[in-house]
């Protein structure tokens, strides 16, 4: 289905009845990610995905956008949908934009969930900064003359030596992509009252444990939950683990 929101059209999927669920992908994913866990969900749920700006079959924004302007997007979508979730899903970057959505007052869930969201800048300090002179240096050496031939694999190995795949992949989003990784979010954190579940894998080396024990300090009353042998995509890792804490929690 589509919705015409904020003059961009926004790609979604809406199954099920009861009270509404929404879910929130991550960078360079898009709705169809979570088709394990709407499956289990919507038994008892209103499951509501959409694939945000830039992915799937969701417009581009037009403007360099930052997580602010993400969270203000889900909000005018549920807006027009005239629902107010029992809950936000969020991974990863869908994680990002509910921690400011809901810390800013702009998404006003009655529950949260969080599955290995980013937006704790301090760990990534170095590595942005390795990251944006890789990007540099890319750039310079692959302008000179008889170089070009060799600009895409140079690129990626400079890309893969800072830490980013996620850059390679960005395209005409890469610059959306750097203003996000520099939004520190743990201020936003701490404003966060609601109940919330953090869902986090024991070996995510993407948004690692350390990022999870933080928010779960700053989030009042929040109960965090570490599974062993699982990855960043934790709902792909073990999704029946993932759909029966999440259940359980939203009951």
């Amino acid at each position: 289905m589509k919705l015409i929101v904020n003059n961009l059209a926004i790609n979604y999927f809406d199954e099920g009845r009861g009270p509404a669920v929404v879910l929130l992908h991550g960078w360079g994913q898009t709705l169809g990610t979570f088709d394990l866990l709407a499956a289990e969900l919507h038994r008892h749920y209103r499951v509501i995905r959409l694939d945000l700006p830039g992915f799937g079959g969701s417009q581009r924004p037009a403007a360099v956008w930052g997580v602010q302007q993400y969270a203000e997007l889900v909000r005018d979508f549920l807006a027009k949908l005239e629902i107010r979730p029992l809950a936000l899903v969020g991974h990863s970057f869908g994680g990002r934009l509910a921690i400011k959505g809901v810390g800013q007052g702009l998404l006003r869930p009655e529950r949260l969930v969080l599955m290995g969201s980013a937006g704790v800048a301090q760990f990534h300090t170095l590595r942005n900064q390795l990251f944006r002179m890789a990007a540099k240096l890319g750039k310079a050496v692959t302008s000179l003359p008889y170089v070009s031939i060799l600009r895409g694999p140079l690129r990626r190995r400079l890309y893969r030596a800072a830490g980013s795949t996620d850059y390679l992949s960005a395209g005409a989003m890469s610059n959306i992509f750097l203003k996000v990784i520099h939004e520190d979010l743990q201020d936003d954190a701490g404003r966060i009252n609601v109940p919330t579940l953090l869902i986090w894998g024991e070996n995510d080396v993407d948004t690692p444990i350390k990022e999870a024990r933080l928010f779960a300090g700053q989030i009042k009353g929040s109960r965090l939950e570490v599974l062993p042998e699982a990855n960043h995509f934790v709902y792909l890792d073990q999704p029946d683990r993932v759909a029966g804490l999440v259940g359980e929690f939203l009951k």
